[in-house]
C-alpha cells in the first residue's frame, strides 16, 4: 500500500514546481516514487530531497536511503525523529525546507494533529489526498501506519484557510492535490 496513483503525478509535480522547491521535504515516501519524478521533472531539479517515515522496515525495502539526501525515521506529527541514529528537533528540521510534499499521507494522521501539524509547517505544503473515504485494510494486512483515519473534505480545507491560504489546484481521479500557502 505505499503508493499513489501515477496518473496524479503530473498535477502534483506542477502544484510543486509553483513553488520554491531548492529543499524538499517527501513524508510518507512509501517506494520514493517522488523523488525520482522530482528530480527528473522539476525545473530546476531540487538541489536536496529529505523524506520522513514513520514505518521503518519501509526504508530497507524500498532502498529509501539511495533515493533521498535524507532520511529521517518517525510519525511527522511527533516532536523528535531520528537521523543516523540520533534524535533531532522534528520542528527544527520542518524550518530548513522550502516546500513539504505529502502525497498519500493526511487521511493516515488522525484529523486533529494533521491540522496541528500544518500549523507548525511554515512553508507551503503539497497534499494529495483521496476525495472519497474509503477502509483501505479491511483485513489488517497493513502496517498500523497504512491505516486512513481522516478524510478531508471542503470542510477541512475551510479550517485550513483560516490560518493559512489554500489552493486546490485539482479534483479528479479520486484526489484532492491542495497547495498551502506559507504560514502567516
Amino acid at each position: 500500500m505505499p503508493t499513489s496513483n501515477l496518473a496524479v503525478w503530473p498535477d502534483i509535480l506542477l502544484a510543486l514546481q509553483q513553488v520554491p522547491h531548492r529543499r524538499v521535504l517527501d513524508v510518507g515516501p512509501g517506494h520514493g516514487k517522488a523523488a525520482v519524478l522530482m528530480r527528473e521533472y522539476l525545473s530546476p531539479p531540487p538541489e536536496v530531497i529529505d523524506a520522513v517515515e514513520a514505518w521503518e522496515p519501509y526504508c530497507g525495502r524500498f532502498d529509501l536511503e539511495c533515493l533521498y539526501d535524507r532520511l529521517y525515521i518517525g510519525d511527522v506529527t511527533d516532536v523528535v525523529w531520528e537521523l543516523d541514529g540520533h534524535k533531532v528537533a522534528a520542528a527544527a528540521s520542518l524550518a530548513t525546507y522550502d516546500v513539504v510534499l505529502m502525497g498519500d499521507v493526511i487521511e493516515h494522521i488522525e484529523l486533529a494533529a494533521a491540522m496541528d501539524l500544518l500549523r507548525r509547517i511554515p512553508c507551503p505544503v503539497v497534499i494529495c489526498t483521496p476525495v472519497d473515504y474509503f477502509d483501505n485494510d479491511p483485513h489488517g494486512q497493513h502496517p498500523p501506519t497504512e491505516a486512513h483515519v481522516s478524510h478531508w473534505t471542503q470542510r477541512e480545507w475551510d479550517s485550513v484557510g483560516e490560518f493559512r491560504s489554500v489552493d486546490v489546484c485539482y479534483q479528479t481521479i479520486g484526489g484532492w492535490i491542495v497547495r498551502l500557502g506559507r504560514l502567516g
